[in-house]
């Protein structure tokens, strides 16, 4: 069972979700050196201390993630961030 694990529904298709995504995985690349790879409609990332991915639908996403152990304690703070990250991507997007 992953440590995080939300949805958001959104407006834009599947292609512009996808742009949204690769919005969110570059500052995530930027500013905690987070890796993504995409895998058909799954955008798989992996960093220090978390591996997840992000999942592209055309009216939804789901985000889901594994927090090692030095993470776990930051749980409620990593879920609010990537909500308030995913919700801007979505509404706002590339």
């Amino acid at each position: 069972m992953p440590d995080i694990d939300l949805t958001r529904p959104h407006t834009l298709g599947r292609d512009g979700a996808r742009r949204a995504a690769d919005a969110v995985a570059a500052r995530l690349k930027d500013e905690y050196r987070i890796r993504s790879e995409w895998s058909g409609d799954q955008l798989r990332v992996r960093g220090a201390g978390v591996k997840g991915e992000l999942a592209v639908g055309e009216h939804d996403v789901r985000v889901t993630a594994s927090l090692g152990l030095l993470a776990r304690p930051f749980r409620n703070q990593l879920h609010r961030e990537i909500e308030r990250e995913l919700d801007r991507a979505l509404s706002h997007p590339a």
